[in-house]
């Protein structure tokens, strides 16, 4: 019979997994002709090849997702209202790695 602890750990990576599809969805914002290409491509590329990537650990694609919505947030050609909602989601995401490793 499996422990108490190993069935809230696989509970809270369920939860996480729901709210990684939620980001995902948010991430496509920004796939908006407001946004240089160069951006798209990037916020395109950290959900298809990290976020959603099942073949890597959840922390990784978590914190790899960040990195490069960070690296988005810093192009200077970023709207503004798009660069918020990347900071956003990169509260998100760093919640989740709390949740994760608590």
């Amino acid at each position: 019979m499996p422990h108490e602890a190993e069935i809230r750990g696989e509970d809270v990576t369920a939860e996480i997994e729901t709210r990684i599809e939620q980001i995902a969805a948010v991430i496509t914002q920004l796939d908006d002709s407001k946004v240089p290409k160069n951006i798209r491509r990037g916020a395109k590329d950290a959900v298809e090849s990290w976020l959603l990537n099942k073949a890597k650990q959840l922390d990784v694609r978590i914190a790899i997702t960040q990195a490069k919505l960070e690296e988005l947030y810093e192009d200077p050609n970023i709207p503004m209202e798009f660069g918020t909602l990347i900071l956003q989601i990169n509260t998100a995401l760093e919640q989740m790695l709390t949740d994760l490793h608590s």
